[in-house]
């Protein structure tokens, strides 16, 4: 699945423009030598949403343009990199697709990339938006392109039950490279000749007016600002790992690297906050959530540690003195971990395409949009907010106070597992009431932070040593030596007894009882 559909990161900044404006002189500017054109291009473009446009209040364009250089489908993506990720498919390549009514319909493969977004909703024409385009490409001393700058004449259609027309005249100017100084430095010159910034983000958000610039989901800073209660400080939180979990959905149909782990993450922190302020909402809601969040956590599973672990023997196995490497032991650990990868992969995105999950994420978002809250998450008492963080911040110290009391084996192995996971959710918790109550939260996740990832190390190690031991008997079973699993084994052993006293060194100074004054 990995580049299946090739993309590229798209830095722009955009401008509106009187019909009187003029150019001003950019080669002037550090850094541009020289500029080539204008060439004009009259591009014609539809774009398809749904209904309730849930791809432009998401930042997603969808579209289908003819004219120009890059003719073809368009579909751009959130990043968490600046601007937008773009992915093109030529036409030709989906001339299938056509319907028989002379119409078109949107390539399967982009339909499914943003199926998360869209939870099933048929998508349809929205607008169409016709561009005359003057192209100045903008170039340094060597002649290496710098930025493409557009200026577009645009005529606009919206399309549906209601047709307004629009008009104007804007100004794009696109990074072509990695260095982005070159849209500062013609911002500048732009906007000292009378350009002013973009009145939407995009051609199309302009076209089809507020409707396609209000959220889906709710603004985290918006609600702070409006004085949030305990619930809606909350909510703030699910609201951006909700957008996170749609962001990491279309990775992960992309095959891009992380792209699962992104995705688990999301689903876990949403999990862990209604857990852990569950007395905040009403409980069916939230309860039946947290269950549907941990099937989609146990099903992405085998996918990110067969990642991990095939990751983590390459890397041993390269270590290893080559005359300590007997029989076929890098191809056995790909062979067996590579399909585990593999074929969770294929089980996660069945399930990912289905009617269950399609309907999980029309209830997530249907939540954080407007939460069920109880008494206590309509309070605004600062109390209210940080009492679930002091529980999450005791079941912490307990979990190790048992983990210390442990024999050392699989009971502390166990018990250290544990505390993890109370990290985690302390780590969480911590965050989700940041914004409310300010550097000392921070602080406390990025404690809970350290925790979480030297036990995460040791787990790791327990997990590897099990894993090990497996392949170590199936070799003796094939008639092949199973040696060199035994000295990664050991290996392990070893990182695991250290990542402990790493552990229990650096505890008293991450527990201090100074650290939760800002609890009480």
């Amino acid at each position: 699945m990995s580049g299946r559909t090739g993309g590229h990161q798209e830095v722009e900044t955009k401008f509106d423009v009187d019909s009187t404006f003029a150019l001003p002189p950019l080669t002037r500017l550090d850094g541009i030598a020289s500029a080539a054109g204008p060439t004009e291009e009259r591009l014609d473009a539809v774009y398809y949403d749904t209904d309730d446009l849930l791809l432009a209040r998401n930042l997603i364009t969808l579209r289908r343009r003819e004219g120009g250089h890059d003719a073809g489908w368009h579909l751009k993506l959130p990043s968490d990199q600046p601007g937008r990720v773009e992915i093109t498919r030529p036409l030709a390549a989906v001339e299938r697709d056509e319907a028989p009514g002379g119409g078109n319909v949107v390539p399967g493969e982009f339909a499914d990339i943003v199926t998360a977004t869209t939870r099933g909703r048929p998508l349809r024409e929205v607008a169409r938006i016709r561009t005359v385009r003057q192209a100045v490409i903008l170039r340094d001393a060597d002649g290496r392109e710098l930025a493409e700058l557009a200026d577009d004449e645009v005529h606009a259609q919206t399309l549906g039950a209601a047709t307004t027309l629009s008009r104007w005249r804007e100004i794009e100017v696109e990074a072509l490279g990695d260095d982005h100084d070159v849209l500062a430095a013609t911002s500048a010159a732009l906007v000292a000749a009378g350009a002013r910034p973009a009145h939407g983000p995009s051609k199309l958000a302009r076209a089809l007016g507020e409707r396609a610039t209000r959220p889906e989901l709710p603004d985290a800073g918006a609600l702070l600002a409006a004085g949030a209660t305990a619930g809606q400080v909350v909510q703030g939180y699910l609201s951006t790992n909700a957008a996170a979990l749609l962001a990491a959905d279309a990775r992960v149909r992309l095959g891009e690297p992380e792209s699962v782990h992104d995705l688990r993450v999301a689903a876990r922190r949403l999990r862990s906050v209604l857990r852990t302020f569950d007395a905040f909402f009403e409980p069916p809601a939230a309860a039946g959530l947290q269950e549907r969040l941990r099937t989609l956590n146990l099903l992405l599973n085998p996918v990110r540690d067969g990642e991990v672990q095939l990751a983590r023997f390459s890397a041993a196995i390269r270590s290893l003195d080559p005359r300590d490497v007997l029989g076929p032991v890098a191809a056995r650990i790909q062979g067996r971990l590579g399909s585990q990868e593999l074929r969770g992969r294929e089980q996660a995105l069945e399930w990912l395409r289905g009617a269950e999950y399609a309907g999980l994420l029309e209830d997530l978002m249907a939540f954080v949009r407007e939460p069920p809250f109880s008494p206590l998450g309509r309070e605004t008492d600062r109390r209210t907010l940080l009492r679930p963080v002091r529980k999450a911040d005791r079941k912490l110290r307990r979990r190790v106070e048992r983990a210390a009391a442990a024999a050392v084996g699989p009971d502390q192995d166990a018990a250290l597992h544990s505390a993890r996971k109370a990290a985690k959710q302390l780590r969480y918790a911590s965050e989700a009431v940041t914004p409310a109550c300010g550097p000392e939260a921070a602080k406390h996740a990025r404690r809970a932070k350290k925790i979480q990832n030297i036990l995460g190390e040791h787990q790791d190690c327990v997990v590897a040593q099990t894993t090990l031991r497996d392949f170590g008997i199936a070799a003796n079973l094939a008639g092949e030596s199973s040696f060199s699993y035994g000295l990664l084994l050991g290996e392990e052993r070893e990182k695991a007894r250290l990542t402990r006293e790493t552990f229990a060194a650096r505890w008293p100074r991450l527990s201090r009882r100074r650290h939760r004054r800002w609890l009480r």
